[in-house]
């Protein structure tokens, strides 16, 4: 098989064996694909039977159905393997999706399994819900960490007719993240040929790796690529897909014999997403400029306040949301991280809660105004009464123009302050918050109303 054959594409349809550790669940030839729900299995029965019972509590038109209800009803395995001769996949957190058709009278269907993710090359029977190591690449990761495994050395004579280029593939070695055992950025890289164009790519890759000498869970694993998928969020302002995942199930990687890895990182299959090509390539925060703990700084921080974190960063993730969403978003977060803010001044909890939505503001931007590329205390006013007439009923609804201006601000006012509090430089900051592409505001070409 070619090293590449183990794979699901869109508009791909393998069709295998399907098998589990679960006696009931027979083994049985399956289509499988990849769908936006996950990856989608297709298991057909004739007639009443132990596959039918994972449906029976849909169907209301089997002529068998007093059988049925004698029998035992239990879910779709949690775990299930997949093989053809192309190779095999273990597939995760399986759970009975939908009954598409009734076949006749006789209690005939056909069902649909959905399972979140499938390990491509997993050996059969082996349990995967819990890991010694993920790699997530994200997008821009590499050249917002600056490191790379391609080295290029030109001719030193320029005036040299002989155009050549050599080029040393070479990885670095891996960078630990300071005070994280579990944490490294890792680099590696691969070729690629193509028999259509008779061409050759090097495929240049960072990731984000967590490795561990005992099992973790997937989201323990999935922690740290979560956190860094976000600073580089923050520090953009736009979305970062994850581009790639490896997982490792050993927790050994010794080299063979012929310095192989024993233990594989194999790769991650998820359901169809829509994909963010990254537009800008100014951020806020460059990883060259964090001090030496200003990951593990970053991560500190990722853990006390995701009540601020997670809800502004949706505000700008989230695909098709109306600006009263965004801003509602970005609102929410800007409350939490003002309430943070006054606990860690000393406030208590009851005392912290009595302060307005516009006084958390004001705490959040005291040592911004020199910094953001916009009148403070107007934005303040603003975003104030816009926030709060989405929230209330009895207030008067704000203009969309408005809505999507204080949000934007809002989010670059987060950005700068979670650069600030990093370690980024002042007037470093400030300069790059003036080109920002967030300190634009939004204008209305026409009136519809007229």
């Amino acid at each position: 098989m070619a090293h590449n054959s183990n794979v699901l594409l869109p508009e791909m349809i393998r069709v295998g064996t399907l098998v589990s550790d679960d006696y009931l669940f027979p083994e049985m030839q399956v289509p499988i694909r990849i769908t936006e729900h996950g990856i989608e299995i297709t298991i057909s029965w004739n007639n009443v039977d132990a596959i039918s019972n994972l449906w029976t509590d849909d169907v209301i038109n089997i002529a068998e159905i007093a059988e049925i209800q004698d029998q035992d009803i239990y879910p779709v395995p949690r775990n299930l393997w997949f093989y053809d001769i192309d190779g095999s996949i273990a597939l995760l957190n399986c759970r009975k999706y939908s009954m598409t058709e009734v076949i006749g009278g006789n209690g005939g269907a056909r069902g649909t399994i959905i399972a979140d993710c499938a390990v491509m090359g997993a050996r059969l029977h082996t349990n995967y819900q819990k890991i010694y190591g993920l790699r997530t690449s994200i997008a821009g990761l590499r050249q917002w960490i600056g490191n790379s495994n391609i080295e290029r050395k030109r001719p030193s004579n320029r005036n040299s007719r002989n155009r050549s280029e050599t080029l040393i593939i070479r990885s670095p070695d891996d960078i630990r993240l300071q005070n994280n055992p579990l944490g490294y950025i890792h680099f590696d890289w691969s070729l690629s040929y193509s028999s259509k164009d008779d061409t050759c790519t090097i495929n240049d890759k960072t990731y984000i790796e967590t490795r561990s000498s005992h099992l973790l869970s997937w989201q323990s694993a999935r922690h740290l690529s979560k956190a860094i998928q976000d600073l580089l969020r923050i520090s953009y302002g736009e979305d970062r897909d994850l581009t790639e995942s490896q997982v490792l199930r050993s927790p050994d990687t010794a080299a063979t014999a012929n310095e192989e890895i024993a233990n594989e990182w194999l790769p991650i299959t998820e359901g169809i997403q829509e994909r963010h090509k990254p537009k800008y390539d100014r951020g806020l925060i460059q990883y060259a400029e964090l001090k030496e703990d200003g990951v593990q700084k970053w991560l500190s921080l990722y853990d006390q306040i995701p009540r601020a974190i997670d809800p502004i960063v949706t505000s700008f993730t989230l695909d098709k949301a109306t600006p009263e969403v965004r801003l509602l978003e970005a609102g929410s977060g800007l409350e939490a991280l003002g309430y943070y803010l006054l606990k860690a001044d000393g406030k208590n909890k009851k005392d912290a809660n009595k302060f307005s939505f516009k006084d958390r503001l004001k705490r959040i931007t005291e040592n911004l105004k020199d910094i953001l590329p916009f009148e403070v205390n107007n934005w303040i006013l603003q975003t104030t009464s816009a926030y709060n007439g989405i929230k209330h009923a009895n207030r008067k609804r704000p203009d969309k123009i408005v809505c999507l201006n204080s949000w934007q601000k809002a989010v670059l006012t987060f950005r700068c302050w979670i650069a600030l509090n990093l370690g980024i430089d002042k007037d470093i900051l400030k300069s790059r918050a003036e080109l920002d592409h967030m300190r634009v505001g939004y204008k209305l070409l026409w009136d519809e109303n007229k």
